[in-house]
């Protein structure tokens, strides 16, 4: 049975999904501004990144804590607060006051939320549907994440293109409204919280880490995630810089390679969607989706030719969702209630965290040599890396 079915389900996935689709938006958005006002491929992979940073670095910490949140407060305070962080983006925007520190202060500030969210997020959808629908529940939440962390930008780039820096930070800021009378309304489970936990909190910490190195398909998934985020991803998350610094800083550039991408990403969501594969299948195509987005990141840096560059994004959409929520679902449906939160932002700090030091590497290496280097030799490298790991952890058996 869809969890489509359960209506609270279905407000909370539509509204969700919307806000999913502002955090991105914004993102962008702050990217592009702070192309135009440094024009340094360093300083806009730093701001760009800054909204993924903290939940990359602080996720596990956030999630020991966020096991014992009321689930529903904690929702709606860290929107709330998100909200009113987009309202200062835009009004700031607004009376044309915006500087290098204004954007990289408020990306990091609404990073820090967003790593609050996180783990509230993962756990939240176990509350909202029965034990029946929660596989499913599990993947369409996964695949509204991942969709829309490549959709958003594209709708940035569209709306930069067609309107201006102020519509857009507008607009991302109205996505944040719809989700917040869902989660004051909706009925919830109860949600089990085991009374044998400790109380310590770096114990409850490791334990999520241990259970996520100490079982085999989810360190397998994490190692995929890694490569995936570190030598793909990041090329992604600096669309903004690669605009600017190789198609000679166009906002129809960056409205169309984002486009593209997110073609690929929703491509990838249906996909996911009506497949049937269990945690074995998956993780045995989800290595194939990785080369195929290694192999075409080194290829993007070839071309400085849009069109050809903005067909090979939708297969680099395609790829990094398809991975995404691949070995989210996989993770989700292996751990317990009781570990969820912990063992998943494991999941989200090797995603963010590997992320944006790719980013971060890529837009520094554009300071010194061309970008369209550093974006052709990361893929390789991280290929190579693959392999080694591979023949030398798993003695060529991984799937």
């Amino acid at each position: 049975m869809n969890a489509f079915s359960s209506r609270p389900f279905l407000y909370y996935f539509m509204s969700n999904t919307i806000a999913l689709l502002g955090i991105w938006i914004q993102k962008i958005g702050v990217g592009w501004l702070t192309w135009e006002i440094t024009e340094s491929t360093f300083w806009t992979s730093f701001v760009t990144l800054a909204l993924m940073a903290p939940a990359g670095i602080l996720g596990p910490f956030f999630a020991v804590l966020a096991e014992k949140w009321d689930m529903r407060k904690a929702s709606l305070t860290l929107k709330i607060l998100m909200f009113l962080v987009g309202v200062l983006i835009w009004y700031i925007q607004f009376i044309d006051a915006h500087t290098l520190f204004s954007l990289a202060f408020l990306s990091i500030l609404q990073g820090l939320l967003s790593a609050c969210y996180h783990p509230v997020r993962l756990v939240f959808v176990s509350v909202v549907v029965p034990r029946k629908l929660l596989a499913s529940a599990i993947g369409l939440n996964s695949a509204s994440f991942n969709s829309s962390r490549v959709i958003g930008p594209a709708l940035a780039g569209l709306s930069i293109a067609f309107f201006d820096l102020q519509t857009t930070f507008f607009i991302a800021m109205l996505a944040y409204i719809p989700l917040i009378p869902v989660l004051i309304y909706m009925p919830l489970r109860p949600r089990k919280i085991s009374p044998k936990s400790t109380n310590n909190y770096f114990d409850r910490l490791i334990e999520g880490g241990r259970i996520a190195l100490n079982t085999p398909i989810i360190f397998k998934g994490l190692f995929i995630v890694l490569i995936n985020a570190f030598f793909v991803r990041g090329m992604l998350e600096i669309q903004p810089t690669i605009a600017g610094e190789i198609l000679n800083a166009s906002s129809t550039s960056l409205s169309l390679i984002t486009a593209t991408a997110g073609v690929g990403a929703l491509l990838a969501s249906i996909w996911i969607g009506i497949s049937k594969n269990d945690g074995t299948k998956r993780i045995k195509s989800l290595v194939p989706m990785l080369f195929i987005g290694l192999i075409v990141s080194s290829i993007i840096a070839l071309t400085s030719n849009l069109f050809i560059m903005s067909f090979l994004f939708i297969f680099i959409g395609f790829s990094t969702t398809t991975v995404g929520i691949g070995t989210q679902t996989i993770i989700q449906l292996e751990v317990d209630d009781l570990y969820r939160a912990r063992v998943l932002t494991w999941w989200s700090s090797t995603s963010f965290g590997a992320l944006t030091i790719g980013g971060v590497l890529l837009g520094s290496i554009g300071e010194f040599i061309p970008l369209s280097y550093a974006m052709f030799t990361m893929p390789i490298m991280g290929f190579l890396i693959f392999k080694l790991v591979v023949f030398y952890k798993f003695k060529n058996n991984f799937i």
